[in-house]
């Protein structure tokens, strides 16, 4: 059994379950992913929909991110309550409830929304007209049209579709047209780290391609936004990309790491083991309510002994690989996460440790804001 520092026992003795967040490991990768765009000469705008905070938010901004990026409007809305002051909302978001709560937040800090269709964007043109409030506005290029593997969801298709929409969108009142964003998601489907450069290449080629080609009709493109977690270190590399979206690196999880990239977990599930039923099995209080397993199933911190075999709503079912064990009912364990994305979501606060003792619980301001 693994043998547990006693700096740690202070740390484990909280309820659960627990989203425990080691904040020292979450600020070096802060600090890191900072430091590496920074070389680069890119702009870092970290993706909050991972962590969904304002506090963690600010320090990113802090290390240098010029501002952040969010799915939805009512993110938007409390990161802007929280005085962040630069934001890109990277969806469309469509519907005049909608498009008014963004454009009062237009009022009082920068933002930018995605659009990929014309009526879209004379809706917001209509509405920022009445309002005298103008708002940038972003072209999403679908990168996954006749990409294997990349993403294929919103956005109009490379080439002349994006250049006829930007054209369009440049004529429309109050509404300024910023750049381009594309979003080479969906690179963990490919089986190595090879194939996964060489697809993202060749997608955000289509990206680049496209943005000379809005370059050539006479339009100025300030912005050419892309690069998850996963992909930081090859958008980075495209001339011609100005700035990264990345957002799980602040946390990582298995997934990320199995596929090469170099950040610390500092994200962790503490369950407390509740049943041995048999010598080999182990059953915790931390199940698919508690975890995320739509990549697959967690595994124990320290613990290569323990398989995890199956989450249930509540409960989460373990194989002891080498037998009986001393684990004993009340135990405490650490999951590691193959999603931290999709595990926040189900937890309204982060349980803040530093050099293994409670710092402080930090609420998850962004949870439940979907709309």
């Amino acid at each position: 059994m693994r043998r547990v520092r006693e700096e740690e026992l202070k740390a484990l003795e909280y309820d659960t379950p627990a989203l425990m967040l080691d904040i020292e490991a979450a600020e070096r990768n802060i600090q890191k992913m900072a430091e590496y765009v920074r070389r680069k000469n890119v702009n870092l705008r970290p993706h909050v929909k991972v962590h969904k905070s304002p506090f963690l938010a600010q320090k990113q901004i802090a290390a240098g991110a010029q501002g952040i990026t969010c799915a939805k409007v009512s993110e938007a809305e409390v990161m802007a309550n929280a005085g962040i002051g630069d934001i890109l909302v990277a969806n469309q978001i469509v519907g005049e409830t909608k498009l008014r709560r963004l454009l009062s937040l237009a009022k009082r800090c920068n933002i930018a929304v995605l659009v990929d269709n014309l009526e879209n964007a004379k809706e917001i043109s209509r509405l920022a007209s009445e309002q005298d409030q103008p708002i940038g506005v972003l072209v999403e290029v679908n990168l996954g049209i006749d990409q294997e593997g990349i993403l294929d969801r919103c956005g109009v298709p490379p080439g002349k579709p994006v250049v006829q929409l930007a054209s369009d969108i440049a004529k429309l009142k109050n509404v300024k047209f910023n750049g381009l964003m594309g979003y080479e998601g969906s690179l963990r489907k490919f089986p190595d780290r090879q194939s996964m450069e060489s697809a993202a290449k060749k997608a955000l080629g289509l990206l680049i391609e496209s943005r000379d080609d809005v370059v050539d009709s006479g339009l100025d493109v300030q912005i050419v936004s892309c690069g998850g977690t996963m992909s930081y270190n090859i958008a980075s590399e495209i001339s011609g990309v100005t700035e990264i979206q990345a957002g799980s690196y602040i946390f990582m999880d298995t997934t990320y790491l199995e596929h090469g990239i170099d950040f610390e977990i500092s994200l962790t599930v503490l369950s407390e083991v509740v049943s041995r039923p048999r010598p080999e099995k182990v059953i915790t209080d931390a199940g698919l309510k508690a975890i995320s397993g739509d990549h697959g199933l967690p595994s124990v911190k320290g613990r290569p002994d323990l398989q995890c075999t199956a989450l249930n709503a509540e409960h989460g079912h373990f194989r002891l690989l080498k037998g009986d064990s001393e684990i004993r009912a009340g135990d405490k364990l650490e999951i590691l996460l193959t999603r931290a994305d999709t595990t926040v979501c189900l937890h309204d606060k982060y349980v803040i440790v530093r050099r293994g003792e409670i710092e402080r619980e930090l609420e998850i301001a962004c949870r439940g804001k979907l709309q």
